[in-house]
């Protein structure tokens, strides 16, 4: 939240949000509510950067822990991280959320993060669903400019930018965000090479895939749609399960089933790996929060002293 104002607004509406969901709806499929917790809920600990600096996997871990301990008890149940790109040019605005540029340190993350936010069980009070993000590339857009085309070998690609994420999908991972970027000229938001090819099938991701902010609806700008349902076909049927934000899915999929552009077997695969998720986080038998003050829980002096290591 931005601000304390907002935050009030937001705890005082999520169980009413999920009430409307699980109580009202024809199916009672409880939400999934996600939050971008990167580096600390409550308690802010140093950035992803740094951390992947220290090359210490349980402080790392430990970090993960304690903002997804906090995050929980305001309702959050799935966070957009970690942030797993390779990266080698600092003039990318978005560098610090990153291990920076050696693969080795990346599947450091990779498994510390995920480690520490999801636990043995992501069920468990305290845990969420991590997403790793953001696959795959991003981070080396031309001249740092962010959502820039990227150019990436498959040999490179493998090599540099796949290590961390394969590390991410070893370690249990629930969740995986599509990018913005092209790789040679390709938007991976609309590539299935990379989101089923490859993450699926020699990854062996089983979770769901969500796209970026947007992603599905600049697969116009990026010249490979000239209108929203096609733009939403090319990315279920790339292996984009969720579209974030842009609404394109909700508009557009029952119209391009009819149209006999994606099949109900897509629709059906990729509802299934949204839900599967759901059931492994508990939200249908504990889908809401607790709204009790939980002062006594956040900024401990125990976790302000991690923060401090």
């Amino acid at each position: 939240a931005g601000n304390s104002e907002q935050e009030d607004l937001y705890l005082a509406n999520i169980n009413k949000i999920q009430r409307a969901a699980v109580e009202k709806s024809r199916l009672g499929i409880p939400i999934i509510n996600g939050r971008d917790i990167i580096h600390g809920s409550k308690t802010i600990f140093p950035i992803p950067l740094a951390q992947a600096a220290t090359w210490d996997y349980d402080l790392i871990k430990d970090a993960a822990s304690v903002m997804s301990e906090e995050a929980s008890h305001d309702g959050v149940h799935w966070t957009f991280a970690p942030m797993l790109d390779i990266c080698c040019d600092p003039r990318w605005g978005r560098i610090i959320e990153c291990p920076g540029e050696d693969p080795l340190l990346g599947q450091l993350m990779a498994r510390a993060s995920v480690d520490g936010i999801q636990g043995e069980d992501m069920s468990k009070p305290g845990k969420l669903a991590a997403c790793a993000k953001h696959y795959i590339g991003y981070g080396a857009s031309d001249g740092g400019r962010d959502k820039d085309p990227t150019e990436w070998s498959d040999y490179s690609l493998r090599n540099r930018a796949l290590p961390a994420f394969r590390e991410a999908v070893n370690s249990g991972i629930a969740t995986v965000m599509s990018a913005f970027n092209e790789i040679s000229g390709q938007p991976v938001s609309a590539s299935r090479y990379h989101l089923t090819d490859i993450l699926r099938g020699e990854l062996g991701f089983s979770g769901f895939v969500v796209s970026d902010w947007d992603a599905i609806v600049r697969l116009k700008c990026q010249g490979i749609s000239d209108n929203d349902e096609t733009s939403a076909t090319l990315a279920i049927n790339a292996g984009v399960d969720m579209d974030m934000v842009d609404c394109l899915y909700k508009n557009n999929l029952k119209k391009a089933v009819e149209d006999g552009k994606v099949s109900m077997d897509t629709i059906d695969e990729a509802v299934r790996r949204v839900l599967s998720i759901k059931f492994k986080l508990g939200l249908f038998e504990n889908p809401y929060f607790d709204e009790g003050n939980y002062d006594d829980k956040i900024m401990t002096s125990e976790y302000l002293e991690k923060a401090l290591e």
